[in-house]
C-alpha cells in the first residue's frame, strides 16, 4: 500500500508532469519576486534553460515583467499582451494573486506566445496596403511596362495585371511568392522582378526545393562547418542563402519543402539569421527571398501540408499567372513568337496554316507556355513547305483540338469516313496502360511523393509530369 507521504508526493509528481505537458509557459513567484516553479513550456517559449532562472529574483531578469504589478497591488491581470523585450517576444498573460488564509504568497502567470501570429497579422496588413497601392496604379495605366519586361509576350488583360504587380514590386525589398501552373513562366517573372530590382547588380542564387532530397536539403540552403557529418568537405561549404548575401535568393517549387525545413526557413526570414550544421554560431545575412509554385499553397496550409505562419510570412506579395488556356488572345502570339525563333534557328522561312492555327488556338495547353514551344519547335523541324500545316503539329495536339473545317479538307478525304477515337486499339494503348499503371503503383508506394516516385520509376522530372497531366493525375 502507499502510505501518505508517497501519496502526497505521487500528487504532486503527476501535478507536476500535467503543468509540463501544457503548452503555454507557467512560472510561479513568491511574494519577493523569487522564481520558485516554472514549466517546460517557459523555457521554450522564452529560450532561457531553467537553471539560469529557477530560483532568481524577477526584479533582477525581468524589472519591466507585469507579474511584479500584481506583487505591488494583489490585482489580478487577464488577456494583457506584454512583450518580454529581454526575449523579443510577444505573450497574451494571465496573472492572479495567491492567497492562503487571506495571506498573499505570490502570483502564478500563465502565458501563451503570439508572436508568429502578430508577425503574421503585420505582413498581412503590410500585403494588404502594398496591394491596394499597387491595383490603384495599375488601374490608371494597365499597358505602359518598362523596357526590362518587352520581351516577355501576352496581351491578355490578367496576365498585363500580372506584370504591371511585378514591375511596381520589383524596386522594393518584399518578399514575393508567384504563383502558377507549371510551363506559365514563372521563372521569367523572377528574371524581370530582379532586373528592375536594387539588389540587380548583387547576387542571384536559385535552388528548386523539390530537386534537393530532404536529408541535404538544410547543409544546401544553410551550409556546413567541416566534419560536421561523414563526406563533409573538409573546408566546409556555404549555403544558398550565405552565397546571396546581399543579393536575391529564388525558391522554385517551395510547396515541395519538407515541413521540418519550412519552420527554419520561417526563423530566416523573421530574424534574417543563419546557422551552418556544425556550428554554434548565428550570421546575419541581408537576403531578398522571391519564391514560386505551382501548388496551391492556401489549400495545403488547410490540409496540414504547408506551415501557415510561413504562408503569410511568403505572401507578404504574391503574384498570379494565369494558364495559356485562359489567355486564348495570347496564344498566337507566342506562336508566332516562337515560330520565328525557330524558323531562324533551323533557318527555313514559314508561317501557320488556317487549319494549324485553328489548331493551336483549341488545345488546352495543359503544359502552358513551354508546351506550346515545344510543339512549335517540333512544327518547324517538320515542315516541308512554306507553311506548317495542321499535320506537321504533334498527333496529340491534333486530336486535342475541335475537328479542321471542310473547306480546309481535300475533297477526296472528304468521302473517307474516319474511325471514332474509341475504336483505335493497338501496341500503344497497352503500352499507355501499363505506364498508367506503374505510375500509380509508384504514388502509392511513396504516399504521393512526387519526387520519390519519378526516382522509383527512373524517369526524368519533365517526363514524369507530361505522364502525370497525360493519364489524368491529380494531387
Amino acid at each position: 500500500m502507499i502510505d501518505v507521504t508517497q501519496g502526497q508526493e505521487l500528487f504532486f509528481t503527476m501535478i507536476q508532469e500535467a503543468i509540463d505537458a501544457v503548452t503555454d509557459g507557467v512560472v510561479i513567484v513568491d511574494g519577493t519576486s523569487r522564481i520558485i516553479y516554472l514549466n517546460e513550456a517557459y523555457t521554450r517559449i522564452l529560450d532561457v534553460k531553467k537553471e539560469k532562472v529557477m530560483h532568481r529574483l524577477l526584479t533582477e531578469i525581468e524589472p519591466g515583467a507585469m507579474i511584479l504589478d500584481t506583487l505591488a497591488d494583489h490585482k489580478p491581470r487577464l488577456r494583457q499582451f506584454v512583450e518580454v523585450k529581454s526575449r523579443g517576444k510577444k505573450i497574451m498573460v494571465n496573472i492572479t494573486p495567491i492567497f492562503r488564509n487571506q495571506i498573499f504568497l505570490g502570483a502564478v502567470s500563465v502565458f501563451k506566445d503570439i508572436t508568429e501570429i502578430t508577425l503574421a497579422q503585420r505582413e498581412l496588413e503590410r500585403s494588404r496596403r502594398l496591394s491596394h497601392s499597387i491595383f490603384k496604379a495599375i488601374s490608371n495605366d494597365e499597358k505602359i511596362l518598362p523596357p526590362e519586361f518587352s520581351h516577355i509576350i501576352g496581351e491578355d488583360p490578367c496576365f498585363v495585371r500580372s506584370l504591371k504587380m511585378a514591375e511596381i514590386v520589383a524596386p522594393t525589398d518584399a518578399t514575393v511568392l508567384i504563383e502558377g501552373e507549371s510551363g506559365t513562366g514563372k521563372e521569367v517573372f523572377v528574371q524581370a522582378i530582379r532586373s528592375l530590382s536594387g539588389k540587380r547588380s548583387k547576387p542571384f542564387v536559385s535552388m528548386n526545393c523539390s530537386a534537393i532530397p530532404e536529408t541535404l536539403i538544410e547543409s544546401e540552403l544553410f551550409g556546413y562547418e567541416a566534419g560536421s557529418f561523414t563526406g563533409a568537405a573538409r573546408g566546409g561549404k556555404p549555403g544558398k542563402f550565405e552565397l546571396a548575401d546581399g543579393g536575391t535568393i529564388f525558391l522554385d517549387e517551395i510547396g515541395e519543402m519538407p515541413l521540418f525545413m519550412q519552420s527554419k526557413l520561417l526563423r530566416v526570414l523573421q530574424s534574417g539569421e543563419i546557422q551552418k550544421i556544425g556550428s554554434d554560431r548565428v550570421k546575419k545575412v541581408n537576403v531578398r527571398v522571391i519564391a514560386a509554385t505551382n501548388r496551391n499553397l492556401k489549400k495545403m496550409v488547410e490540409t496540414g501540408n504547408f506551415r501557415e505562419d510561413l504562408y503569410f510570412r511568403l505572401n507578404t506579395f504574391k503574384i498570379l499567372i494565369p494558364p495559356l488556356r485562359q489567355r486564348k488572345e495570347d496564344i498566337m502570339l507566342l506562336a508566332e513568337y516562337f515560330l520565328q525563333k525557330f524558323a531562324a534557328k533551323y533557318h527555313k522561312t514559314l508561317s501557320f496554316s488556317p487549319g494549324a492555327a485553328l489548331v493551336l488556338q483549341e488545345n488546352p495547353w495543359l503544359g502552358n507556355v513551354r508546351q506550346l514551344e515545344s510543339c512549335i519547335e517540333y512544327a518547324v523541324i517538320m515542315a516541308t513547305k512554306s507553311h506548317i500545316e495542321a499535320d506537321d503539329l504533334p498527333e496529340e495536339y491534333r486530336h486535342a483540338a475541335v475537328a479542321t473545317p471542310a473547306s480546309e479538307v481535300p475533297v477526296a478525304e472528304l468521302a473517307v469516313p474516319l474511325a471514332p477515337i474509341e475504336e483505335e486499339f493497338g501496341l500503344k494503348k497497352d503500352i499507355q496502360q501499363v505506364e498508367k499503371e506503374k505510375m500509380r503503383e509508384a504514388l502509392v508506394a511513396t504516399q504521393g511523393n512526387k519526387t520519390r516516385a519519378m526516382k522509383l520509376l527512373g524517369i526524368s522530372r519533365r517526363t514524369f509530369y507530361k505522364k502525370y497531366k497525360l493519364y489524368g493525375f491529380t494531387d
